[in-house]
């Protein structure tokens, strides 16, 4: 009777999963986290099915490849934690990593929530950063819609950017100016060219780096540019 209860326990529970998606190939150690577990267990076998409440985690060295519901796929770089949600609600909370989603009409958005940034994704590739508050967010192509959980954000304008890296460029040559000249120049431009906005979008070949309310625009570098190759891979 005793293991006729542990079996049906055992139904249920596996029923009250919902699976998200699936761990499909590996690199160096990868840890996965079941909803209530404290250790976790280390990624042998694969594939290995996700479920809603999991958390991935991938040590020094190491990378997941995870194909989402439908036809979505991550890969979360080294060093990088990852819960899932929901079925359309990933939380990513430090790292890196590189998101592909299809856009599809018989499938949801995803969303990526980044501290306290939202992520609203719907037909894109790009990739996050994260790490001691920075967040940066490269945008292969697509367009995201990023949005403040709490708050606003400070939203520089191009032509300040502009402007700044001139500045910058005139120091790099050699034209040394006081730090009080600096300060000035740096707050009269912010004054001028900035805005305050609950949510912005992204488009393709675009980049920000975000700290704290702070966003500015930078440039996909050629390192990042490589890793979106990773998504073709799996």
């Amino acid at each position: 009777m005793r293991r006729l209860l542990f079996l049906v326990l055992l139904i249920a529970l596996s029923f009250g999963q919902e699976k998200a998606g699936e761990l499909v190939k590996k690199q160096g150690r990868v840890k996965l986290f079941r909803e209530g577990s404290l250790a976790g267990k280390l990624v042998v076998n694969l594939p290995e099915d996700l479920f809603v409440k999991d958390i991935l985690k991938t040590d020094y060295s190491s990378m997941a490849f995870v194909r989402l519901m439908g036809v979505n796929k991550l890969v979360l770089m080294e060093n990088s934690v990852l819960y899932i949600e929901g079925i359309d609600r990933v939380n990513f909370e430090g790292g890196r990593a590189l998101f592909q989603i299809r856009k599809r009409e018989e499938t949801r958005g995803l969303k990526v929530r980044v501290g306290s940034v939202i992520i609203g994704v719907k037909g894109t590739r790009f990739m996050v950063s994260s790490e001691e508050g920075r967040t940066s967010i490269f945008l292969k192509d697509g367009v995201l819609s990023i949005r403040k959980m709490v708050g606003e954000f400070i939203r520089y304008r191009k032509k300040e950017e502009e402007e700044y890296e001139e500045f910058k460029r005139g120091i790099e040559e050699g034209i040394r100016r006081e730090r009080e000249e600096y300060e000035r120049f740096k707050e009269e431009t912010q004054k001028e060219f900035r805005e305050f906005v609950k949510e912005f979008e992204l488009k393709s070949g675009e980049a920000v780096v975000i700290e704290g309310s702070e966003v500015r625009n930078i440039e996909i570098p050629p390192e990042v540019e490589e890793e979106f190759r990773l998504l073709d891979m799996f």
